[in-house]
């Protein structure tokens, strides 16, 4: 069984999921960044091989999440979609079909270059960012700047990860949820994305997602 890791921000209780979301059960809000749908099939079109079923995995995952715990809305921060339209966009616009009674919202990412028509099309309301106090949603967390101080800002595009290290000098990276008053960072839902390992701030916590477990990490 996997286990979840349950945070409290400012009063606030986010459950982190091993699938790399987050579930904000009090607004009944899925929330995760960065699934680069259709980068597979946008790096086969330029000669560049790449697995090809990322799409169908990355889908069946969130298929898992919504079916679990039902949520009225699924806020996506940014990277929905990697590439211009091709066939994935249009297997994933089939794919919300079946969930015509979620809300889906999109704060747009530097890789959100579909016309406005496609989104409109696929029920998404579009926002460059989205205050819900006591945060304030952005797709790059790193870029971003809020007037009101007491908002924590929640993002990703970085693709964060921690390195964590062994006997005999051994390392390996795992995606992380990155956490603390000030600002929160999500790892990349997508399975075809990188990582970017990440040095802690001071008042930063790390939980990282190591196969399908979420972990507290100390460094």
């Amino acid at each position: 069984m996997s286990r979840t890791e349950t945070v409290t921000i400012k009063g606030v209780t986010w459950q982190l999921l091993p699938e790399k979301a987050v579930f904000w059960k009090s607004k009944e809000m899925l929330i995760l960044c960065d699934l680069h749908l259709g980068k597979a099939g946008h790096f086969r079109r330029s000669g560049i091989p790449a697995p090809g079923r990322i799409n169908t995995k990355n889908l069946e995952r969130l298929t898992h999440l919504i079916d679990h715990f039902v949520p009225k809305t699924v806020l996506i921060l940014g990277d929905l979609f990697h590439s211009s339209a091709n066939r994935e966009w249009f297997e994933f616009e089939e794919w919300l079909h079946r969930y015509n009674d979620t809300d889906f919202i999109l704060i747009t990412g530097n890789h959100d270059q579909l016309h406005h028509s496609f989104y409109e099309a696929a029920n998404f309301k579009l926002h460059s960012e989205l205050k819900i106090s006591p945060f304030l949603f952005v797709h790059d967390v790193d870029s971003a700047h809020s007037k009101d101080r007491d908002l924590i800002i929640v993002g990703g595009h970085i693709h964060p990860a921690v390195k964590l290290t062994g006997k005999g000098r051994q390392s390996l990276r795992f995606p992380a949820f990155i956490i603390s008053d000030e600002r929160v960072v999500l790892p990349a839902f997508g399975e075809f994305t990188g990582l970017h390992t990440v040095q802690l701030r001071e008042t930063e916590k790390a939980y990282a997602v190591v196969e399908e477990d979420v972990i507290p990490i100390k460094l």
